[in-house]
């Protein structure tokens, strides 16, 4: 059809999405510059209708298109589908792709419809018997989970599980023993792991057995019992699915949701800390106001009489809930009171939560209680960290709305972040002895975007010391964000920059291609060539900035991919827990 159609990815959604509720099959589609999007949306339409008619299928259809602020034109195709024929489903939204692209090779109609009735019907076969008991479950209000494997009903130890390809009869349960529970789901570009944690504390105090999944891994009862990412659907899965578990705090990364959708159908509670500028350019996300859609999926599936916690500090966010009919009320944070959003929102008699004078307020329209001071918060690093006063609010607002008491909260506030173990690699703040016996202060963090970048540039500062900073990069940013990022650097006002490589995380650029692009971001900011150095790794950046440290010197490690070298750098240096200090 001349200028290409380009299929970019293929995939299920297997749960509330960016599209509908429902799951379903989604293309991924990049158009040339000649074609016309709006008659091949039409094209596909056409040939989908005909093809679920063929097989007797209903489902929704969605289409959007979006563009790049380059000029790329694509769009997301998505058909809503049973979870019976999911695989099935992609294959039919694949070949009314084909049809659409006017193809020669595409396969005739008749032959298409039968192979994917044939493909649909095995899917089915293998897992018979499960939309019935979704269906009996859904009428008695009993949440379920389902993945290549098993059904569950149920939550923690009021549930029950069967493999797929041998599910039992509606009818042969006991459905009174099978219920759901209060759950979680938190997420936001920035703090959505500390303020998971710091939640999973406060529900320690409340006395609840407590499961939490993160980027780092899933924790029961604040232990970790399995490393690495687990904020998509297996993780939920396996935090839900756990009998001896009362609650479950699950963090939900962009990028599951986006991929898959959620995790589960309905929630108590939703947070969104923040949304900012970070991994644009992926599934069709190419702006701020696109990523509040994306992350807003975890506010719309919060039950009625459930609670959705926003952060009143993002304008995308904010502008995203205005155009929103949420079946829960939302309550807002902020660390400043006098946050517009929050005068709105109380002036209606909505709960919202802020700082004021100092001290942790929770108002109810003109009610208002302070429940601990910011200072008292080993999280908040004496108030300096202004950041980790957000995330406090956050948690603090979905424990209430988990309906955990006052004393718990306050509890969680005033211990967690004081043992280095509470929160790992973020804000933590160690000191290490050099030959000669001088000291030196590291403050570790995993900011790696812009908005990290600044909430710990602005903490640094408060500091009135000027840092040695070591940073590095993956290459799955842009030209332009890695730009950014570098100028951002130059607000810290280090004395020197340590700009490492990071090997194992190029994601297809040239060797020395990221450190280039931001040495020559930092010279154009107007630091002195004389004071960016060049390592190859992390841990080769700690070296060298323990060897150029001066006695006393904060040096800021951000640290991005090496965390495991890195950890045993601290060991193998004798690191011991420090304190931020200000500069005289």
């Amino acid at each position: 059809m001349g200028p290409a159609v380009e299929l970019v990815d293929s995939r299920r959604l297997t749960g509330p999405n960016l599209h509908c509720r429902s799951a379903g099959a989604v293309v991924e589609l990049r158009f040339g510059a000649g074609v016309d999007r709006e008659a091949f949306i039409g094209r596909w339409r056409e040939a989908l209708a005909r093809a679920l008619t063929a097989l007797g299928w209903t489902a929704e259809l969605h289409a959007r298109p979006f563009e790049s602020p380059e000029g790329l034109r694509g769009a997301e195709l998505m058909f809503s589908a049973a979870v019976d024929r999911l695989y099935a489903a992609t294959e039919v939204n694949e070949w009314a792709v084909a049809v659409a692209r006017l193809e020669a090779e595409a396969e005739p109609e008749p032959a298409a419809m039968a192979r994917l009735a044939a493909v649909a019907a095995q899917e089915q076969a293998e897992r018979r018997g499960a939309l019935a008991l979704i269906a009996a479950a859904e009428a008695r209000g009993v949440p379920w989970l389902i993945d290549d494997d098993e059904l569950s009903l149920g939550y923690f130890a009021d549930s029950g599980r069967w493999p797929v390809a041998a599910l039992p009869e509606p009818e042969s349960l006991d459905w009174s023993r099978l219920r759901g529970r209060a759950i979680a789901l938190i997420t936001g570009t920035n703090g959505k792991t500390t303020t998971t944690r710091l939640l999973a504390r406060i529900a320690a105090r409340q006395g609840v057995r407590v499961g939490n999944t993160s980027t780092d891994g899933l924790c029961v009862d604040e232990r970790e019992v399995e490393s690495g990412d687990w904020t998509g659907p297996g993780g939920a899965r396996a935090v839900l699915r756990n009998p001896a578990i009362e609650l479950a705090l699950l963090e939900t990364a962009r990028g599951g949701l986006l991929r898959r959708g959620a995790a589960v159908s309905s929630c108590a509670v939703g947070v969104v800390t923040n949304v900012a500028s970070d991994h644009l350019g992926e599934y069709g996300i190419f702006d701020v106001e696109g990523m509040a859609m994306a992350k807003g999926i975890v506010a719309k599936i919060v039950a009625p009489g459930g609670r959705v916690v926003l952060g009143a500090d993002s304008p995308a966010l904010v502008a995203w809930a205005a155009a929103q009919e949420l079946a829960a009320p939302i309550v807002w944070v902020s660390s400043e009171p006098d946050n517009p959003v929050l005068a709105e929102a109380r002036a209606r008699g909505g709960e919202v939560w802020t700082v004021v004078e100092g001290g942790v307020v929770r108002s109810v329209g003109l009610e208002r209680s302070e429940l601990c001071r910011v200072d008292e918060m080993p999280l908040s690093l004496g108030g300096l960290a202004r950041h980790n006063v957000q995330n406090a609010l956050a948690a603090a607002a979905a424990a209430r709305g988990l309906g955990f008491d006052d004393a718990a909260i306050v509890a969680g506030l005033r211990e967690f972040g004081a043992r280095p173990e509470d929160n790992p690699g973020r804000a933590r703040v160690w000191q290490v002895t050099r030959r000669g016996g001088e000291t030196v202060d590291l403050l570790l963090d995993f900011a790696h975007n812009l908005a990290g970048l600044e909430a710990i540039s602005e903490l640094v500062r408060g500091l009135a010391r000027r840092p040695l900073l070591c940073f590095g990069m993956a290459g799955d940013r842009g030209d332009d964000q890695l730009r950014a990022q570098a100028r951002a650097l130059v607000s810290f006002r280090p004395r020197r920059i340590i700009v490492r490589e990071l090997g194992s995380h190029r994601r297809g650029r040239a060797p020395g291609e990221v450190p280039r692009i931001l040495d020559q971001a930092l010279r154009a900011a107007g630091l002195d060539p004389g004071a960016i150095l060049h390592t190859e790794s992390e841990v080769a950046s700690l070296d060298a900035a323990l060897e150029l440290a001066e006695p006393g010197e904060l040096v800021v490690v951000l640290v991005h991919t090496e965390r495991d070298a890195v950890d045993a750098w601290l060991r193998e240096h004798d690191a011991r827990p420090g304190r931020l200090r200000a500069g005289t």
